[in-house]
Formats: structure tokens, sequence, C-alpha cells
């Protein structure tokens, strides 16, 4: 009988604090009953409950190596790794040399200068990649190449804790909300394909595009499908005022142009759950906006390396104290 559930927010290049978040949550022993996803929160649950690897930890952390050495990022702040060239030639491009690629990611970088001398390494790839995008291109970007490298699909549909991940269908004109046993790289795909950044996925004859962009916390069929529910934890990248600012050039105004309507939709989503839906669960709102130090406040949607290790220790102390005070209860003895 499922009791507790967590519910993980779309949000990304910030999914690091989530990270942290649910590296503490495994140390403490936590126990969750559901996890419901938006977005990249898709991509860290499953991560969370299915590492291909089945290590958790080392899951989580290596997230962190999404990030580009900062000394590139300065000059360039486009995140190479995550945002790839669309199109046939650059698949065949990537295709090819994926044995020299993965060789590079395999390279241990220890200090910020070795990190610097292989992200150059993979920028010079990156930027040698043909590509077919055009006019007529649906989305920027190729959809995300590793996900079956780091998520453990097969392991998944026999999960002890039920999953669900949502993402918008445009052909219907209604939100889906899928099932761990529906589950595969194309439906965790659909989940992440934001509109513009990515095209939309078909499956089954129907285009789909990330469901955060709509809905950021997917609290949909939670009550209806388990009526027993007593509590919910959140962890929530969007719904703060706090990260709204004026932007540092032409880049951080577009990526501003895709968060400032966001953080408005993710408060909303936990106020109308709170008034229609709430009666008799208890809510935890894990602080972990709160958390970023202004300081740091800038920076929070770079995908600097330093930013993504600072976001990763914020979101695991900060996890790991509230859960200690707040959830008790929920951690394994």
């Amino acid at each position: 009988m499922a009791q507790t559930a967590l519910i993980i927010s779309g949000g990304a290049p910030n999914s690091t604090l989530i990270a942290g978040a649910l590296e503490a949550f495994h140390e403490l022993g936590v126990q969750i009953d559901v996890i419901s996803t938006a977005g990249a929160g898709a991509l860290l649950g499953l991560m969370y409950i299915a590492p291909k690897n089945g290590d958790v930890v080392s899951t989580l952390r290596g997230l962190k190596e999404m990030g580009v050495a900062d000394f590139i990022y300065r000059a360039f702040p486009v995140n190479f790794k995550v945002f790839h060239k669309p199109g046939p030639m650059a698949a065949a491009y990537r295709q090819t040399l994926n044995p020299l690629l993965q060789m590079v990611q395999q390279w241990p970088a220890s200090n910020e200068w070795a990190q610097t001398l292989k992200d150059s390494t993979t920028l010079t790839l990156a930027s040698a990649c043909p590509s077919n995008l055009c006019s007529n291109s649906l989305g920027l970007c190729a959809h995300i190449p590793f996900a079956e490298q780091i998520i453990d699909f097969n392991s998944l549909q026999t999960s002890r804790t039920d999953f669900w991940l949502n993402a918008y269908n445009l052909s219907q004109h209604q939100m889906e909300n899928w099932p761990h046993k529906k589950i595969d790289v194309l439906h965790l795909q659909a989940a992440l394909s934001f509109p513009y950044i990515y095209p939309p996925t078909e499956i089954n004859g129907d285009f789909y595009i990330e469901g955060a962009a709509i809905d950021c916390l997917n609290f949909k069929g939670l009550r209806q499908n388990y009526p027993e529910l007593k509590e919910i934890i959140i962890f929530n990248l969007l719904g703060a005022e706090k990260l709204l600012r004026k932007p540092k050039d032409l880049y951080d105004a577009w990526v501003m142009s895709i968060i400032t309507p966001l953080v408005e939709i993710a408060r909303d989503d936990i106020k109308l759950f709170e008034a229609l839906h709430s009666d008799g669960i208890k809510l935890y709102k894990v602080p972990l906006i709160d958390a970023i130090a202004n300081k740091d406040l800038p920076d929070v949607f770079n995908w600097s390396r330093s930013n993504m290790d600072r976001l990763y220790q914020t979101g695991y102390q900060t996890a790991k104290a509230y859960a200690k005070i707040n959830l008790n209860h929920l951690i394994k003895k």
C-alpha cells in the first residue's frame, strides 16, 4: 500500500541540485513508495531507481560530468556535451567516432587543467560535426544519446518503487502519464522533448513534447491511483521568484525566457494541489532553491563544472539535514 510519494520537478541545468538530494535520500535509506516526475526530473528519477551499473551513487554523481570546464564555459557558454547537432549526418559522424568519444569520456580528469584539456577535445570533435539543421528543422538539437548508457530499462519493469513520467500529446491535445512498466527510452525521450530545443517525439503515430513545459510538477493521478497516500515530498527546482533576474547577455536572456514562465507554472502547480487535492495529505517541500546562496544565484542556470559541483553539494547537504529533521519516520533503521 503506497503511502509516501516523491515529486521530482523539471529543470536543468540546476538538476544536479536534485541529484545531490537523491544521493542523500539513498544514503539515509528514505523509504519512498511512488516517484512522480516531469522533464529532467524523469531522467533523475530513473537514474535513482534503475541505474545501468547498479550503483545509484556513482550514477548520480556522474551527472556532474555534463558540466563544462569553467575556462571553456566562460568563453563559450554552451553545453556541447548535452546539446548535440541534429540530423542523419551528425548521427553518422557520432557513430563513426564513437570509440574515440568513449575513450575521451573515460579519460580521468582529477584537476581543473585536466578537465579543461578533456573538454577541449570534446569541443573540437563537436565543432567538426556536420549537421542537417535548417529552417525546416523542428528542433535545434538531437535527442540525448546517452540515456540507455546510464539507465537499465529492463530492471525498471520490475521496480519495487512505482514510477511515473509525463509528456504532452500534441496530436490528442492532452497530458499523458506513463507508469514504469510502460516506460522505455522513447517515452523518456518524449518526456525530455522541450519545444524548440528538441523536436517532438513520435510514439505510435502521436507526437509528444516535454510535459514539464506545461506541468512542472507531476501531481496528476496521485490521488486517483493511490487513494491511501498520506504524504508527498517535493523536490521543486523552479517554483521560486529568487530565480528571476536581469540576464547577463543575449544567450542568458534566451535561457531566462524559458525559465521565467516555468517559475509561475511550478508555483501554481503546488497551489492548485493544496487547494483541490491535499486534504489528508502532508506536503514536505524540501527547500532546495532556498539553500542556494544569493551570491551563487546569477550562475544557477549555467552549465559550468563548478556550478554543477556546487549545486550537487548544496542539494546533498540540504536534503540530508531536512530528512533528519522532518522525515525521520521514513528513514530505514
